[in-house]
């Protein structure tokens, strides 16, 4: 699991020194929470025993592999909490990563369209939702069907934890319809995912999941001590999301290419209010890095697209970060000047600050953009 060593901070509003990650938890007990062994049953599998929590407690499983069939359960899921059969559980929490779930391989009997067979988690309408402590593993279906991760619909409050996806979720592109999310948050204010790791390889090591987190149309987003790392395509995406902290996320080589392989280090689109992050660690791994290795995704460290409104609160403190575009590899951001044809309307460059110096925007396309000092400058690309 992900370990962060404390790193200096500015001392600025709103911003405290991080928290480290410690070790997992333990399987937690109290009144809130049931047991596997007091429910399960011969015969039941994981989503029987789900739909017998009462009371709006909390699932805890032992050690062991939780295997479901099929996408039947709920809308297209593998796996279904929160609504009725299962509306008396508000979530499930593991024993560490031996806690295995997934959908088995070659299950899936159909599509929602698009080849999209369906989502191996859902949580859905449940206010304080939890999700903790567990593995999500992926499996290959049948005519190439691509499948999600874990989704977490109108659940104001989720908090989401310690959390461990190995392909767990199967895409192809950094769009629609081969965008696929490890974990998608959707319509649900003020959910937090912390210590999780999101490994976009199969079993195999073979690069298979496209976007490893993202929130859509929802609000007050925070993200602390996750790592995302090795996918196919895409990025950690926000999508008409109001009020964005991030604090130690760390990205690795998320996309693996160029066009529908392209990825960003982190993503904005239609986003707005304050949108801060803190000692992000990004390495894009693409055409720009210089490394042996690297992929040859054309992606940069950050991206904003807006085409409602300017977004003047945008900050990042203390980026870490490969090589980006130019001669001296600055911090990049993107921006378009049109997006889906409809002209961007961000003009006010983020603030950046960097061992205590506050960084100033290189503009393309001019004359020597891609020469500054990445001390003193980073690039802001149109």
């Amino acid at each position: 699991m992900l370990r962060l060593a404390a790193l200096s901070v500015p001392v600025l509003a709103g911003i405290g020194l991080p928290t480290v990650a410690q070790a997992a938890p333990p399987r937690p007990t109290g009144s809130q929470y049931q047991r596997w062994e007091d429910l399960y049953r011969p015969g039941d599998d994981l989503q029987a025993v789900v739909n017998k929590v009462t009371n709006n407690r909390i699932l805890t499983l032992p050690d062991g592999t939780y295997n479901l069939k099929d996408f039947r359960n709920g809308y297209y899921d593998g796996l279904r909490i929160g609504t009725s059969p299962a509306s008396g559980c508000l979530g499930i929490v593991g024993s560490g990563r031996n806690t295995v779930i997934r959908v088995l391989a070659n299950t899936a009997t159909r599509n929602r369209g698009s080849g999209y067979c369906g989502t191996q988690i859902t949580i859905a309408n449940k206010s304080g939702a939890v999700l903790s402590n567990f593995t999500v593993r992926g499996g290959v279906q049948p005519n190439g069907w691509i499948s999600g991760g874990i989704t977490v619909n109108s659940c104001p409050g989720a908090k989401l934890s310690w959390l461990y996806l190995r392909g767990g979720s199967r895409g192809y592109a950094q769009h629609p319809p081969g965008e696929t999310f490890g974990i998608n948050v959707m319509r649900s204010a003020g959910t937090t995912i912390s210590d999780t790791e999101v490994d976009g390889r199969d079993d195999n090591g073979v690069r298979v999941a496209a976007a490893p987190i993202g929130y859509n149309e929802t609000s007050d987003a925070k993200i602390y001590r996750t790592y995302c790392h090795d996918g196919v395509a895409s990025m950690l995406t926000f999508y008409r999301t109001t009020n964005i902290y991030t604090e130690d996320y760390k990205s690795f080589s998320t996309a693996s290419g160029s066009g529908d392989k392209s990825g960003h280090g982190i993503n904005h689109e239609e986003s707005q209010g304050s949108i801060h992050h803190v000692r992000p660690n990004l390495a894009v791994n693409g055409i720009y890095s210089g490394v042996a290795g690297a992929t040859g995704n054309t992606g940069q460290h950050f991206n904003f697209a807006n085409t409602t409104q300017d977004v003047p609160d945008i900050k990042v403190y203390d980026p870490i970060f490969d090589r980006g575009a130019g001669s001296t590899g600055m911090l990049s951001f993107s921006i378009r000047d049109y997006w889906g044809g409809v002209s961007e309307k961000i003009k006010t460059a983020p603030y950046v600050i960097k061992n205590g110096i506050v960084l100033k925007p290189s503009n393309h396309p001019t004359a020597g953009w891609g020469d500054k000092d990445p001390k003193y400058y980073y690039s802001w690309i149109h």
